[in-house]
């Protein structure tokens, strides 16, 4: 199995043989590398200081291990950790630069073109190509599959009925409609589309990648959807939503067809992660059964 040789983004990453210390920069890399059980040794942080661990693995690290920020990656506690791999398949701290100096470090797998640019399969492969663990890998892609078909067979009506996932920010609401985001091929995944409206309007990387913004005045465009999912940038974005008398009045909010998504769940939904499909889902279905039930 060992050595392998794995292209990325930013170059060539040999691996001589199966890693036995780990670090992960990126939050999908954490969950994938440790639902694999790969022996991770540093690695970075959640954004929430009570809860620095993803939400959604069930192996916990103590402070010694999370000691990295996902926001600005020190590389000499990278290399304190002395490791003989670091994943950054996820990690939004990359360029050519970064990666050349992480290199020096440790053998370094970066994503392959761009970050979220390979789907959770590919992303799941990777992983467990460059830990040596390829057949856990593919049980654990498995067993997310599995969940997506069982969530279809509890909910059938989901099939053709549409949704829209956005966030709240400021006097603007982005709307993640391009087709190639992994949040869209998520949900297609469980027989959702993008209304019409919206999936033939040019999405763009201005806001975030693969959105289009609409203001507050054409909210009543929300009502597109069978059912809707809005994350808040922050506590006033979200009373704004409930209190503006456009957003208010959606059918789809006064029918309960409407969720307002934690950010961690809005997290996970814009990169879904083989290893967190089934919290995603369980976070997502009280709503989902509004209309696929």
């Amino acid at each position: 199995m060992f050595p392998v040789t794995i292209k990325n983004a930013y170059g060539e990453t040999r691996i001589e043989k199966k890693p036995e210390r780990v670090v992960v920069l990126g939050w999908n890399d954490l969950a994938v590398a440790s639902a694999l059980g790969a022996p991770v040794v540093g690695a970075v942080r959640y954004f929430d200081p009570a809860n620095p661990n993803l939400p959604y693995i069930t192996q916990k690290y103590g402070e010694d291990v999370l000691g990295l920020d996902a926001a600005n990656v020190n590389l000499e506690k990278v290399a304190s950790y002395n490791p003989d791999l670091i994943l950054a398949v996820t990690s939004n701290q990359l360029d050519q630069a970064r990666y050349d100096k992480l290199s020096q470090i440790a053998p370094t797998v970066a994503y392959p073109k761009s970050l979220y640019g390979s789907t959770m399969a590919e992303e799941t492969e990777l992983i467990g190509k460059a830990l040596g663990r390829t057949e856990e890998a593919a049980k654990l892609l498995a067993d997310a599959n599995a969940k997506i078909e069982a969530t279809k067979q509890e909910l059938p009506k989901l099939a053709g009925r549409t949704y829209l996932f956005g966030q709240a920010r400021g006097t603007v609401l982005p709307l993640v409609v391009g087709k190639d985001n992994l949040s869209t091929k998520f949900m297609n995944s469980l027989g959702l589309k993008v209304p019409d409206a919206f999936a033939n309007v040019q999405a763009s990387d201005q806001l975030a990648p693969g959105t289009i913004g609409i203001s507050y005045e054409e909210a009543a465009r929300l009502d597109s959807a069978d059912v809707l999912f809005m994350t808040f940038a922050g506590g006033q974005d979200l009373e704004t939503f409930k209190t503006n008398p456009v957003t208010r009045e959606l059918k789809v909010v006064k029918e309960g067809r409407y969720q307002a998504t934690e950010i961690s769940v809005a997290q996970l939904l814009q990169a879904p992660n083989a290893a967190g499909v089934g919290w995603l889902l369980d976070q997502l279905k009280p709503t989902l059964k509004t209309i696929g039930a």
